[in-house]
């Protein structure tokens, strides 16, 4: 939760400056996935919270960040975030939004729903985490949406809600979705490494600014995604060890004369500084010989 708040606040330093606030459950990871290109279209932070109600940090941070009078999205129902969270926002003078399905493919549509009418979708395995982080910020940047596959399999209301849309640019990111829409532009690596890399090739070709952030725990990378594409920047998954893959690293080389900035998020655990060293080498640009 404290890396969503310094995400919020790497994202809107200058306080009152977001447009609304996205809020999602912190131990969970399905709504918030979902979430990222809604937080982007309403210019907003992502934060993460318990489910029981907002700690006085985040709700300090909303404070910070957000008007009085302005909409917070809640992602998931009350099983999710807690029916006490609505209360403390409508007593802090917040409008609370909550999008909600009956399962988080069903969350995933609401959300979908909320973005307008999205035209490009973005599927992604919903009973795991990593393709969904590289896929957010693409999807938000292209306006289009994150839906989930069931594994390897197609999940009916994502299934409803392509044949509702037939006309729909569909790109399938890792190696379940891709299993699950045969007919979806591919966008699958080795592993997860290499398909956070070929999303941010096929999507950021010059972005000022690069988040980067574990590809083995989802919390840091919720609130990085948005804060990234917010910036138009993509979400790279490392190894928090390292190495470095030299797919990442060569994206990284190919990118360094319009990056202005990177964002590393979490703290050593998440991102060991070995990591973090060799992103910022990567990303170093070497002068052209005499």
């Amino acid at each position: 939760m404290a890396t969503s708040i310094a995400a919020s606040q790497a994202g809107f330093p200058t306080a009152g400056t977001a447009g609304a606030v996205v809020v999602a459950r912190s131990d969970l990871y399905p709504d918030a996935l979902a979430g990222v290109p809604l937080a982007v279209q309403y210019d907003a932070p992502l934060l993460l919270s318990p489910s029981s109600g907002l700690p006085a940090a985040t709700v300090a941070e909303i404070q910070r960040v957000l008007p009085a009078g302005r909409q917070v999205f809640l992602l998931g129902s009350t099983a999710s975030l807690a029916a006490t969270i609505d209360t403390q926002l409508l007593n802090l003078g917040y409008v609370p939004v909550r999008l909600q399905g009956a399962t988080r493919y069903d969350t995933a549509i609401k959300i979908a729903n909320a973005l307008g009418d999205p035209h490009t979708v973005f599927e992604v395995d919903g009973t795991n985490f990593p393709d969904a982080l590289s896929a957010g910020p693409a999807a938000a940047i292209t306006h289009g949406a994150v839906l989930f596959t069931a594994g390897t399999s197609a999940a009916a209301p994502t299934t409803a809600y392509l044949a509702a849309h037939p006309d729909d640019v569909r790109y399938a990111v890792g190696g379940p979705a891709a299993t699950a829409d045969s007919s979806a532009a591919k966008l699958v690596g080795v592993d997860r490494y290499q398909t956070s890399m070929m999303v941010a090739q096929a999507f950021f070709n010059s972005p000022s600014v690069v988040g980067v952030a574990s590809g083995l725990k989802f919390p840091d990378a919720l609130s990085g995604g948005p804060a990234a594409a917010l910036a138009g920047g993509p979400l790279i998954l490392v190894p928090p060890d390292g190495p470095l893959p030299t797919s990442t690293q060569s994206y990284l080389s190919q990118i360094a004369s319009s990056v202005l900035s990177g964002w590393v998020f979490g703290g050593t655990p998440s991102v060991s500084t070995l990591v973090a060293n060799e992103v910022a080498q990567s990303l170093v640009l070497v002068p052209p010989s005499s």
